[in-house]
């Protein structure tokens, strides 16, 4: 130990029975004056005191970095030996928000404790710690593994502004929570409608969940500035009139509540908009209409949408995901199970990468042979999407939204696939107040969802054909002469690779 701390014995009986009661520690061992407490700052020091997950959602301004420092030192002080982890997304958060609150209450302590904080650390003897860091994109890896190199009778984990903390750092601190007397606080604005973070407040999470609004403030309530600092009716007002009262802005800066969706979603928008309008709702498949698959096949990971073409509507009406890579004979057995009304001929479409030419994918990872040409030898005729520039596709998508009719139960997962396609945030150059993303989509699970979509609005614009018109639009065109090349012009005529066409041609 170092010279001139109190004793084992000496720290217990002074420090011990603050053990019970976070908030008498904050006030009679630190900075937090007896005035400035109010309910909800007593709600979630006692929700880490007795559960050992709390995530807390929260408004601008409603003192969540300075109750989760407060916090940090209590967990600190009062449980020896014990290590307490703190990260955020960047490192300016670590170090400038939090860790400024902690550096800040611990030079007001009115304990006997004469080791002072480095920046980010705070030493106090062996196995008695708490350390800070960010887990920026370039050492997500190497933060996550630090993770698992942490073991003490006591250990706390604090997730500030949780909702942008990387996945890796979320699964790398669940084994820190594995035996011992442990606590794990994730608090912040909730900025978006899915990860990690919004998972929490599931109600089958395991999380103990809080949420702060700033209209829960005694600034708020008081109409006045009772405690320095913190939000109140003006922000708020201020809020409402630049934003209004239903955008996501004012829901999660004031109200401190998931958002409708989340931004640097594609789709998000579009989608809590058709939830608005009720079309995300019961779609039975309508027996007489004919139903087409528009899929995204890949080596591993396969999206299959089965929707209908109603009048000028789009009904999707089933849907399957699967990462295992069934492949093709799976496929095949999967549409034919369907009892529903296939063309043989134009039913069946899947994407420009099974072109035999040219495509990415076009050939069968189990027999080496040609996709498209699996699908012909075991009876499903499948039809190519032409070739488009994504961003084109996802705009064309975009404008199709209003068309769109989806059954929540068959196709819940496509759902929650389109809400959750987005694109790459740029962690590094990203701030609280601002999100800087990158031009291109997480490539995760929701790519194939997202392009099999895509896959569907391409053919429905420009390849599928009624009465001698696409169905996609109210331009009569040419009578399809039954054959056609690679080069055929967008809107002319259903495409097929040549290779697989001539032999029904």
């Amino acid at each position: 130990m170092i010279t001139g701390l109190p004793t084992e014995a000496e720290r217990l009986a002074k420090l011990t029975r603050y053990q019970a009661n976070p908030i008498l520690f904050q006030t009679e061992c630190l900075d937090v004056r007896g005035e400035y407490v109010w309910p909800k700052m007593v709600e979630v020091a006692e929700s880490v005191r007795d559960y050992e997950k709390t995530a807390v959602k929260a408004g601008h301004g409603v003192s969540k970095s300075y109750e989760a420092a407060r916090l940090a030192l209590w967990f600190l002080c009062c449980h020896y030996p014990s290590t307490v982890i703190t990260t955020a997304p960047t490192h300016n958060q670590v170090e400038e928000i939090l860790w400024r609150e902690i550096r800040d209450s611990y030079s007001r302590r009115k304990i006997p404790l004469y080791v002072e904080p480095t920046k980010t650390k705070l030493d106090l003897g062996e196995k008695w710690f708490a350390l800070g860091f960010s887990t920026r994109p370039d050492t997500i890896t190497q933060e996550a593994t630090r993770f698992h190199g942490y073991h003490n009778d006591h250990i706390m984990v604090i997730f500030d502004e949780a909702a942008g903390i990387a996945p890796e750092i979320w699964k790398a601190a669940q084994h820190l929570l594995t035996s011992g007397h442990t606590r794990w606080l994730a608090i912040g604005n909730p900025t978006a409608d899915v990860g990690d973070f919004a998972d929490c407040f599931n109600d089958r999470s395991g999380w103990n969940r809080i949420t702060i609004s700033v209209t829960d403030t005694p600034n708020f309530k008081a109409g006045r500035e009772i405690i320095p600092g913190v939000s109140g009716r003006p922000y708020a007002s201020e809020i409402e009139r630049k934003y209004g009262a239903d955008s996501n802005e004012y829901k999660i800066r004031v109200l401190g509540e998931i958002p409708a969706y989340t931004e640097g979603t594609f789709y998000g928008s579009r989608i809590a908009k058709m939830y608005q309008d009720g079309r995300i709702s019961a779609y039975d498949v309508d027996e007489t209409e004919q139903v087409y698959t528009f899929s995204d096949y890949g080596k591993q990971y396969t999206a299959i949408i089965w929707a209908q073409f109603i009048r000028n509507q789009i009904h999707m009406v089933d849907f399957y995901y699967d990462n295992e890579g069934l492949g093709v004979p799976g496929y095949v057995k999967l549409i034919k199970s369907k009892p529903y009304n296939y063309d043989d001929r134009w039913s069946h479409w899947g994407g420009p990468d099974l072109d035999p030419d040219s495509g990415s994918n076009r050939n069968s990872l189990g027999t080496g042979r040609l996709i498209i040409k699996e699908f012909d030898r075991l009876g499903l005729r499948m039809n190519i999407v032409q070739k488009h520039r994504v961003n084109d596709g996802i705009a064309l998508v975009k404008n199709a939204f209003s068309r769109f009719r989806i059954d929540k139960t068959r196709c819940s997962e496509l759902i929650d696939g389109i809400k959750k396609y987005r694109l790459r945030k740029n962690l590094k150059d990203s701030t609280e107040d601002k999100i800087v993303y990158f031009n291109d989509p997480v490539q995760d699970w929701t790519t194939h969802v997202a392009d099999a979509l895509r896959h569907l609005v391409i053919a429905y614009r420009f390849q599928l054909y009624k009465d001698g018109i696409v169905i996609g639009s109210t331009v009569p065109i040419p009578a399809f002469t039954g054959r056609v090349d690679k080069a055929v012009i967008w809107g002319r005529a259903p495409y097929r690779s040549r290779h697989s066409f001539k032999k029904r041609a």
